[in-house]
């Protein structure tokens, strides 16, 4: 269930379930089309070498798609949960995967051709629908993770990232909203291009202010308005249009 942290969130912050407004029937044709495989914690799905013929549903578990530059530095573009289609190169016709699809915990994957998934396409529209809105989805977080590599600072990132990460892997607690997807400050600092350090120093702000707590290696949002408020004013402070201190960070 998805918990919404912000009334001004994008709509592509959302997840897309590729069965959404499906018929059983065509949720059954789908699945029986497709090859079952399972996979444990830490195999590979793909790899960014391997051949792009083939798209990948996610039934069970938690797969996370990441790149790694020949210099081995890591990037994370996303997680998929139960629902998500991935592997979208095997739909673009590009030759390579390019990025890597590895099970996080144990996952049951379906996977079928590319022949095969058109054909599923043409018999049943709403998954036609469903796949374009989940593609344009990623589509503008790419270009978001672009934009705000070249603009914004890595407290404006890193806020961004919880956010939309407890919005879509987040459930509510009596402690605050608490993601379901343990990640570490190393993953956090990979997502946002920005160094392991200084996402340390700025958890331990945002920790000092109220906002979040870390059981282990589980992050809750105690407060999300107020990291959402942060955020805000951050964005409006790096257009220039805000003074320097939002009343919350100066209480912090």
């Amino acid at each position: 269930m998805e918990v919404i942290v912000g009334s001004s969130n994008p709509w592509y912050w959302s997840r897309v379930n590729l069965f959404d407004q499906v018929s059983s029937d065509g949720r059954e044709m789908f699945l029986s089309r497709a090859e079952r495989h399972e996979y444990r914690r830490g195999e590979h799905v793909f790899h960014a070498t391997d051949a792009a013929n083939r798209v990948f549903f996610l039934a069970t578990g938690l797969v996370r798609i990441y790149h790694l530059s020949p210099g081995g530095a890591l990037t994370i573009f996303w997680f998929c949960e139960p629902g998500d289609m991935f592997g979208a190169g095997g739909l673009a016709g590009t030759r390579e995967q390019c990025v890597y699809g590895q099970a996080v915990e144990r996952s049951v994957v379906f996977s079928m051709s590319r022949a095969v998934f058109e054909e599923i396409l043409h018999a049943q529209p709403r998954i036609a629908l469903n796949v374009i809105k989940l593609l344009s989805a990623r589509l503008r977080l790419a270009c978001d993770s672009m934009a705000d590599r070249a603009t914004q600072k890595v407290e404006t990132r890193l806020a961004r990232v919880l956010l939309r990460l407890a919005q879509n892997w987040g459930d509510i607690s009596a402690s605050g909203v608490r993601l379901r997807v343990k990640i570490s400050h190393q993953e956090l600092a990979n997502m946002i291009g920005a160094s392991r350090q200084t996402v340390n120093k700025s958890l331990r702000e945002y920790t000092r202010a109220g906002w979040l707590v870390q059981e282990g290696r589980t992050l809750v949002l105690r407060d999300p308005a107020g990291l959402t408020e942060l955020l805000g004013h951050m964005e409006a402070l790096e257009r220039g249009i805000c003074d320097p201190k939002p009343t919350s960070v100066a209480q912090a």
